[in-house]
């Protein structure tokens, strides 16, 4: 195992982490529901619990740990761009626009674990297989909630 793309590797992961941090963040600045912000507040947490376990494994190793967000969700930061200046009022397309990032995190996770699977340890590969179970529930739990606000709807509308 080469351990200089062992910390490369890592650092990919780290970087996801941190655009995930700033995801949550500025999801957080587009409501003013309590209960959203708290659920962002979460994530941010997690997201940080997830790049500190990183940052300590690049550093056993070695290594430099990654301080940017390598990985840009490129869709995501162009509708931020757009309505960062304005709080959103539709709870929906705020959790819609949460669960599409939380997929493309997954999707780059799986895509990055699986291409680099020689150069991680497995003990990295188990850290990374929890964190990205983490993420999956993140995104489940968003999805949950953009669902129900549709049979609301629906139920509203059909009543």
């Amino acid at each position: 195992m080469n351990t200089k793309k062992s910390i490369s590797v890592l650092n990919t992961f780290i970087g996801i982490n941190n655009n995930r941090f700033e995801s949550y963040i500025k999801a957080s600045k587009q409501t003013n529901e309590s209960d959203l912000i708290i659920l962002f507040l979460g994530f941010q947490e997690k997201s940080q619990r997830c790049t500190a376990e990183l940052v300590s494994e690049v550093q056993k190793l070695g290594g430099k740990p990654s301080k940017n967000s390598s990985v840009k969700i490129y869709f995501s930061r162009i509708w931020l761009q757009i309505n960062l200046k304005f709080k959103i009022n539709d709870r929906e397309d705020l959790l819609n626009r949460c669960e599409y990032d939380a997929d493309i995190t997954l999707k780059k996770y799986l895509a990055v674990l699986r291409n680099n699977t020689a150069h991680l340890s497995p003990k990295h590969q188990n850290i990374l297989h929890a964190q990205h179970q983490s993420i999956k529930k993140e995104h489940d739990t968003l999805k949950g909630l953009g669902d129900l606000l549709v049979t609301c709807r629906r139920f509203n509308l059909d009543a």
